[in-house]
């Protein structure tokens, strides 16, 4: 339980906060978590009148110092649930606290379905969509790219609507937002009928993977490798035991290989096969992986280049940095125009590594960062990188616009802490 202190009558008590691997703690001194709109809104005027900078907590998944502030921090607990499922436009209405993990099953009573998911369903969908969280599959945005409407409190307390059909620059530059325009009470996404997904998980050998990356990823509707440097590589990850799955008997040096597509098959129709399975999409996508303690750097790289990055970071880990042996993982994403997204306007491959948390490998990070970008990589917001404002602007068409947009709705910086105000203030 956080340690607390008796606040002041109009906001909350103070607190130590930490996300959920501990690589960020901070001392607020008022912990809200409001439950309505007009709560949101009263806690920001009741910081604005004080001089406090405000920030908004989800389920604390991000490994980036976006969170910590000494002023306000808002929880995004109490402000969930499904507000509104438009049968007619096929679209959805969440709170901006809602855990994507609780919205499939309403969705598929209803005969409707998120068009993508990542590997974790416990963010709530006001994160994910904030710091460019995705999925897999060359066709498939990220998770805010489906994003047709949002409701956000922003500096001065106000609510403001933003909506594509009235200022769609205003909607791209506030989807992938790191939190900076405000807290999120609201997204209205676009949705697709409810469907199954046929899971497929097998085994091979690194250059077998890399004869056939590109027609794998061409030829599915998700793909997703894992290179596993060594035979414990992904036991880190809590990964499924696919020995005897492929062709290959390797222990070590192999990809753990997943494809995701449509099916009308029945699910009884692969339950003698090794490694496959047929569910609800809501329920196939997450992969059913508990994922243990670690800290994670991801990057977006174009699409034509994820192969050679790939490789290269296969090589730097044999040669140089043999002890770094948590999964590389590769996928791939569509591109948007949202402003702040990995992947603006360039379909994308995703690299990621990754390492025990508490450790220090920040040298090993900041190497994989040298090969990314060697291609103009653009980091993910919530996994570790070392890019300043220069380089975010250098990646960044839209960055200036962006900068501008933010002030716009926040221009006293109320939602930038030192982080956010060293790179977007």
């Amino acid at each position: 339980m956080p340690s607390s202190e008796t606040g002041s009558p109009t906001l909350g008590p103070s607190m130590i906060w930490r996300n959920w691997v501990s690589n960020q703690v901070c001392r607020v001194k008022h912990f809200e978590m409001p439950s309505s709109d007009d709560d949101v809104c009263s806690t920001i005027k009741a910081a604005a009148s004080k001089n406090l900078r405000v920030r908004v907590v989800g389920t604390g998944h991000s490994y980036t110092p976006i969170v910590p502030t000494d002023g306000v921090l808002i929880s995004a607990e109490r402000l969930s649930g499904i507000e509104n499922i438009d049968l007619t436009s096929g679209s959805v209405t969440l709170r901006g606290g809602t855990r994507i993990c609780d919205v499939g099953p309403e969705l598929r009573s209803a005969g409707w379905a998120l068009p993508n998911q990542g590997d974790i369903d416990l963010q709530t969908i006001s994160g994910a969509v904030s710091t460019g969280t995705h999925g897999s599959g060359d066709s498939l945005k990220c998770l805010a790219g489906p994003i047709v409407g949002m409701r956000i409190a922003t500096g001065d307390g106000s609510i403001v609507n933003f909506d594509a059909s009235q200022d769609v620059d205003a909607l791209n530059a506030a989807k992938v937002s790191i939190g900076m325009f405000g807290v999120v009470l609201s997204v209205t996404m676009k949705l697709i009928p409810a469907f199954d997904l046929h899971d497929k998980i097998w085994r091979e050998d690194f250059e077998e993977c890399m004869d056939h990356l590109d027609q794998l990823c061409q030829e599915n509707r998700s793909l997703r490798v894992f290179w596993c440097p060594t035979e414990h590589s992904a036991s880190l990850y809590s990964l499924p035991d696919t020995s005897g799955i492929g062709r290959t008997r390797s222990k070590s040096g192999v990809c753990e290989m997943r494809t995701l597509n449509i099916t009308a098959q029945l699910p009884e129709s692969v339950e003698d096969r090794a490694g496959e399975r047929i569910g609800p999409s809501y329920r196939i996508f997450p992969g059913s992986i508990p994922m243990p303690n670690h800290n994670e750097c991801e990057y977006s790289v174009p699409y034509e280049d994820g192969p050679a990055v790939f490789r290269e970071i296969r090589k730097l880990i044999q040669t140089k940095y043999p002890s770094q042996i948590f999964p590389v993982e590769y996928r791939t994403v569509a591109a948007d125009d949202i402003w702040l997204s990995p992947y603006f306007q360039r379909k994308t491959a995703m690299i990621s590594v990754s390492g025990a948390a508490g450790e220090d490998y920040w040298d090993f990070i900041r190497d994989c960062e040298t090969t990314f970008s060697s291609v103009k990589g653009r980091p993910h917001w919530g996994k570790l990188h070392s890019l300043g404002r220069s380089e975010i602007e250098a990646l960044y068409p839209r960055y200036r616009d962006f900068v501008s947009q933010r002030a716009r709705f926040d221009p006293d910086g109320r939602f930038l802490n030192d982080y956010l105000r060293e790179r977007f203030g």
